[in-house]
């Protein structure tokens, strides 16, 4: 695209800029904050403003890209490369706004003008602007993987390095005492305070609230607000950021926030009870979504899912496309096609899977139509109604996230010999249908009494 070539012309002759001026400045410890200055710029600082924002809208305009489905490499890569990179233009902004009305020690030119700043986000980073541009960097990485990137990424990181321990040396020389106690304080590139286990586990948090608060934006544009489970990502981020900010106030020994001994305990039992229940659940997700398919089936059973009009929804449609797949590869095995016609449909999701597969060119006579079923526990019941018999090898296509819990709903259906046949999972999307998965398997446990692993 010719954003994208514009962006990473400009991003490049960006940092070609930057690096010159870091090697020609005559002291050390300078830096290049020239949108904190207030000095008279003149047209090559101009330029540069100009070449970095087009640089910094890169992630923008390629989030926009894989929401309209041009992508081209990984979507999950991208995806997070989009996230390190927008969140790059959030440290980046905020490090400007903190510098706002203050001059960075070696960048004022008088002595009494030199002023240490640790207010906002340099209560976090020591250099935050500089862990800006190699987030971006590493989110670029992931957006456009080459071997070429990767290593000028790598060079442009060691410098970046390089010239922050060149600048520290020179704020310890200048403040002495003042910056050795800054250093204390806040992390060369991300810190607060002295490392240990609140710290770490605020950091969790903090990431798993940005996550959240990402990837919500992501399923809006990517599915729209009408997504089932939605809201559980906004519940999930509340929760991370009470906790970051808790663990905050208790690094900071802030007596605000008083919680008794007891409930501590309380929910330290419940949070590890139920982060081992969850890491067991996804466990088996993610297996059940690697299974390898039986060959030579008697029947494999694809699973219904939306159909707009007559077209098959992404969903459905990569199921169509495994069911092809398998029967084009095993001659003898017979396809039942699940699913009954919804309200917004104009034709059953059974019959949307059988047209399919007969345009990709399966003989008719080996698809069977049960068009009465409106769920997976219907799909399955009346699949095996049509065949009759315990003794068929049978195979679930479905999309892989879903297999494990199809496969719980088959064998308390009756099947006696099941096996898995996955379809892809789309992402990004994807990654939220196996967080949905994990309540639907706890749904089934109370709807069957008993745990079924």
């Amino acid at each position: 695209m010719i954003y994208r070539s514009l962006a990473l012309v400009s991003m490049a002759t960006f940092y070609i800029i930057y690096f010159v001026k870091l090697f020609l400045q005559k002291k050390r410890g300078i830096k290049v904050y020239k949108l904190a200055h207030k000095e008279k710029r003149n047209r090559s600082d101009v330029i540069e403003i100009l070449l970095k924002a087009v640089s910094f809208t890169l992630p923008v305009l390629e989030l926009i890209s894989i929401m309209i489905g041009r992508s081209y490499l990984p979507i999950m890569g991208k995806v997070v490369g989009v996230y390190l990179a927008v969140f790059a233009d959030f440290l980046f902004l905020n490090a400007v706004v903190a510098m706002k009305d203050s001059w960075r020690v070696g960048v004022a030119k008088d002595e009494k003008d030199r002023k240490l700043v640790t207010n906002g986000i340099y209560k976090f980073s020591r250099n935050p602007a500089f862990l800006a541009f190699d987030l971006l960097y590493i989110g670029i990485v992931l957006m456009y993987c080459n071997i070429p990137l990767i290593v000028l990424t790598t060079i442009a990181l060691i410098v970046f390095h390089l010239q922050i321990l060149n600048e520290e040396k020179f704020l310890e020389e200048t403040l002495k005492d003042e910056y050795t106690e800054y250093k204390k304080r806040a992390g060369r590139y991300i810190g607060y305070g002295k490392l240990s286990f609140l710290s770490v586990r605020m950091y969790a948090y903090f990431i798993l609230f940005i996550w959240c608060v990402f990837y919500t934006i992501t399923l809006l544009l990517y599915a729209g607000p009408f997504l089932s489970w939605i809201w559980i990502w906004l519940l999930i981020g509340a929760f991370a950021f009470l906790r970051f900010m808790m663990l905050k106030w208790a690094i900071d020994k802030d007596k605000r926030l008083k919680i008794p001994k007891f409930i501590k305990v309380i929910y330290y039992i419940v949070f590890a009870f139920s982060l081992t229940v969850f890491s067991v659940v996804e466990f088996n997700i993610f297996k059940a979504m690697n299974a390898e398919p039986e060959k030579d089936l008697d029947y494999v059973i694809v699973l219904g899912a939306g159909v707009n009009g007559t077209t098959p929804s992404k969903p459905l449609a990569k199921r169509i496309e495994e069911g092809y797949i398998y029967m084009s590869d095993n001659p003898d095995t017979l396809l039942i096609a699940s699913g009954g016609k919804g309200i917004m449909e104009s034709i059953s999701e059974a019959e949307c899977i059988k047209n399919e597969l007969v345009k990709l060119g399966i003989d008719e006579s080996r698809i069977i139509l049960e068009d009465r079923s409106t769920s997976t526990i219907e799909n399955l019941k009346f699949s095996k109604e049509i065949i009759n018999d315990d003794k068929c090898r049978v195979g679930i296509i479905t999309n892989s996230f879903h297999e494990y819990r199809a496969g719980l709903i088959a064998r308390e259906a009756g099947y006696e010999d099941m096996y898995s046949v996955p379809a892809a999972t789309l992402f990004p999307v994807g990654i939220h249908y196996m967080l949905r998965e994990f309540f639907g398997v706890v749904r089934l446990w109370m709807e069957y009494g008993k745990v079924i692993l």
